[in-house]
């Protein structure tokens, strides 16, 4: 019975298929119907993984209406089910051409990415379904782009994060409240330690690649590089004549080595990692910094993380061999997550050792922060605040006597516009205050930044 089932069927598609191929030679008399009975037959034969009889009506479609685009979505599905992937990016892109329709447009988008990531160009596709969810017509659609886009990403070994952003500021290049000082019991006036506003311009690249290594444990290589310029506004050299914007560029590229176990339960991560970073400032070479971190993280209840992080830093400079520098630091992190946030409390400690009296220092950090879940009005933020104290070892000159002290308040809000996403990027505008005071009033300073950034929302 079985085997007289399977021959009915392949009789019945066999004569389907001369049928649609017989219609399509005089498709300008056929009906609205006939097509979409010969569409939706294409589709159930793919459905069933018959792309070859799928191909044929497909074509048997095209020869009377070429430029149909739901013939060419699914000829671009059966040639791609055949492995003919070459055939299949062809047909794709007519299929792109001819769409005009909301839904044929989406649908010409997604099975473009379906084919990139069969042919294995998973960053290709990455962005065709990035596209796919940009243009959805409604939003079940884009929950199928963004369903595939997970699952791509979920399956694709290498990471590409992008980062671009551009701050304003008050005081951009971090001068102290005040260029009056007294150094050996005389009064001094600094005229280039002057507060000139501008905008930080930085960008920023990390390329990461990981290799599995068991089913819970996988192995990460990284590269990463950045930038960040300064420009000063019209008053600035009006201030202060010989200031060069130059003078402030920063670039810098690392290498990471990174390992990390996940618990059975998935309830502990261990990570830890190896990074290589050589800094430039003022288009000079800088510094060559190796560091090294270890974090544990543990799901102490439902709701509750802790995070606990161990660092060791070696800083070789090459402007001055005296400010070398080593520093250990101690950190936990405790995470609160909220039906409608996540509330995160952090402590950290740090110690710094070098032969430089203006670096080597003991610095304590504290900080508060709370995100929401779900927009709200369109809008997600998030606040942040922390408290810093650094002693110094000494203090900055032989002239002083009193050990150097500083301590500094920061606070920050971060609004993420998620509705104004553009194929996943969304705008972010950040505003930040901070406020230094010491001892020695050379080192206070305050300064608020804007700063305006596109995240990834998916």
């Amino acid at each position: 019975m079985s085997l007289f089932r399977s021959v009915c069927h392949a009789l019945r598609v066999g004569l389907l298929v001369m049928l649609v191929t017989a219609l399509a030679s005089v498709a300008q008399a056929e009906t609205r119907l006939s097509m979409d009975a010969a569409r939706n037959l294409t589709a159930q034969l793919l459905q069933h993984n018959r792309p070859q009889e799928a191909l044929t009506l497909a074509e048997g479609i095209l020869q009377g209406r070429p430029d149909d685009p739901a013939a060419l979505i699914l000829k671009t599905r059966a040639l791609r089910d055949l492995g003919r992937m070459a055939e299949a990016n062809q047909a794709a892109k007519q299929a792109r051409t001819a769409a005009t329709a909301e839904k044929d447009r989406f649908f010409s988008a997604l099975v473009t990415a379906q084919t990139r990531a069969s042919a294995g160009q998973n960053g290709i596709a990455q962005y065709w379904l990035r596209h796919a969810a940009q243009i959805a017509p409604d939003d079940h659609l884009k929950s199928l782009a963004l369903r595939d886009f997970r699952q791509l990403r979920r399956a694709t070994p290498w990471r590409l994060h992008l980062n671009l952003s551009a701050a304003p500021s008050n005081n951009v290049n971090g001068a102290p409240r005040s260029n009056e000082f007294t150094f050996g019991g005389l009064p001094f006036v600094n005229p280039s330690a002057v507060p000139l506003s501008g905008t930080r311009v930085a960008a920023e690249a990390r390329f990461v690649y990981r290799i599995p290594v068991s089913a819970r444990a996988r192995i990460s290589l990284g590269l990463s590089a950045g930038l960040e310029r300064v420009r000063f506004d019209s008053g600035a050299q009006d201030k202060v004549p010989d200031v060069k914007e130059r003078d402030f560029a920063q670039d810098r590229i690392g290498l990471s080595f990174g390992h990390e176990w996940l618990g059975a339960d998935r309830g502990q991560l261990l990570q830890t990692r190896l990074g290589l970073t050589r800094r430039w400032y003022g288009g000079a070479l800088l510094s060559d910094t190796t560091r090294i971190d270890l974090t544990y993280q543990h799901r102490i209840a439902e709701g509750w993380i802790g995070r606990l992080s161990l660092g060791l830093e070696d800083e070789n400079r090459h402007d001055l061999a005296l400010r070398d520098q080593q520093t250990g630091s101690l950190g936990a992190q405790l995470t609160r997550r909220l039906s409608h946030g996540s509330l995160s409390m952090s402590l950290t400690g740090a110690r710094t050792d070098s032969q430089s009296r203006l670096v080597a220092r003991d610095t304590l950090r504290a900080g508060l922060s709370y995100g929401l879940a779900k927009p709200i009005h369109g809008m997600m933020p998030r606040f942040g605040a922390s408290w810093e104290a650094v002693n110094y070892d000494s203090a900055p000159y032989d002239a002083w006597t009193d050990p150097r002290k500083d301590r500094q308040w920061r606070l920050s809000a971060d609004i993420l516009l998620p509705d104004l996403d553009y194929m996943g990027f969304a705008p972010e505008i950040g505003l930040s205050w901070r406020d230094r005071r010491s001892n020695y009033s050379l080192y206070e300073t305050r300064g608020t930044d804007l700063r305006l950034g596109l995240k990834s929302v998916f």
